[in-house]
């Protein structure tokens, strides 16, 4: 019985095929050299200020019994302020507190002075000769409070000596070295949350 012809493939389809085929493996093979970077298929974006839950779970079983504890429910984060801060409204000062986002799995850190007035304006004076600078602090987002306490981390770890501009007049700041201990371990903690102690 004879075939019949529609059963069959003709020359110059199989030819398309075997293009369409060697083509395809050609552009696969291709591509894979250039896969350096790997999909993130979580639906979240990474966060340098993403904390794991052994971190989170040392933090809120250990080191908040250190820290004056505020739930927000409202915004489902808690704040956690250093107990031995600086806690005189009338001397200005800088502090800083720890919050912990439930939602996100994140964690920041932010700076409350104890004054309105902005830009803050911090003068130091290092431990050796010609060591001295200013910092600014504008304000802004987590990520420019984060850039502060990054900024700052190193000088308190020199003991450097600071003065912020308040009133156009200039006053020290961090004299008390509990008040100065309070800030750095409030940074030390920070970090080891969200994985970056050296």
């Amino acid at each position: 019985m004879a075939k019949n012809n529609k059963d069959t493939l003709s020359p110059e389809l199989i030819r398309l095929l075997k293009i369409f085929g060697i083509g395809s493996l050609v552009f696969v093979l291709v591509m894979s050299f250039f896969n350096e970077k790997r999909a993130n298929n979580s639906g979240k974006e990474p966060s340098p200020m993403r904390m794991t839950d052994s971190e989170r779970i040392y933090f809120k079983n250990v080191r908040s019994a250190y820290y004056d504890i505020e739930n927000r429910r409202d915004a489902k984060m808690t704040v956690y302020r250093h107990g031995k801060r600086a806690k005189n409204p009338e001397e200005p000062t800088l502090v800083f507190s720890i919050i912990l986002n439930q939602v996100n799995d994140e964690a920041y850190i932010f700076l409350e002075p104890n004054f309105e007035d902005l830009p803050i304006r911090i003068k130091w004076l290092g431990p050796e000769k010609n060591q001295e600078g200013e910092i600014t602090f504008k304000g802004g987002d987590k990520f420019a409070h984060f850039e502060f306490a990054q900024k700052i981390t190193p000088l308190l770890l020199d003991n450097a000596i600071f003065e912020i501009l308040v009133n156009e007049s200039w006053i020290p700041l961090w004299e008390d070295e509990k008040e100065k201990n309070a800030v750095m371990v409030t940074i030390e903690d920070y970090q080891k949350l969200i994985g970056k102690t050296k």
